[in-house]
């Protein structure tokens, strides 16, 4: 469920089904300064409607999120969102997306995506 408008300036909607990634996504994101996790989606069809209502700063999107297809998800992200940035989570041998797009960014792993966080634009 979306949360209530926040004045951070850096918004994320956190996307994905595995509890371990969730976990240390939040934990990771809690740490930061000025950064507000906007929405939960649990489903593909929540994520596009989520990012197309509440603009976020960013997408945090596991592979394997229930709904249509992942580069189908994120093309449509694009389309209603222009100015959020997609950071996908995919294990190794998830190669259902690429990052093809400046848009798009692919992590193998958690650990590999909280170490390269402040890179992104989100400071510690």
């Amino acid at each position: 469920m979306p949360e209530p408008p926040d004045k951070s300036s850096v918004r994320v909607v956190v996307a994905v089904h595995s509890r371990e990634v969730k976990t240390s996504l939040f934990l990771a994101l809690n740490g930061l300064d000025d950064v507000a996790i906007v929405a939960t989606a649990n489903s593909t069809a929540e994520l596009v409607s989520y990012t197309r209502a509440l603009t976020p700063t960013f997408a945090l999107v596991e592979i394997g999120l229930p709904g249509r297809p992942i580069g189908e998800v994120i093309e449509k992200l694009h389309e209603d969102a222009p100015g959020c940035r997609v950071l996908v989570v995919a294990g190794a041998g998830d190669g259902a997306v690429s990052s093809a797009s400046s848009d798009v960014e692919v992590f193998r792993d958690v650990d590999q995506l909280v170490t390269v966080l402040p890179e992104t634009g989100l400071d510690p």
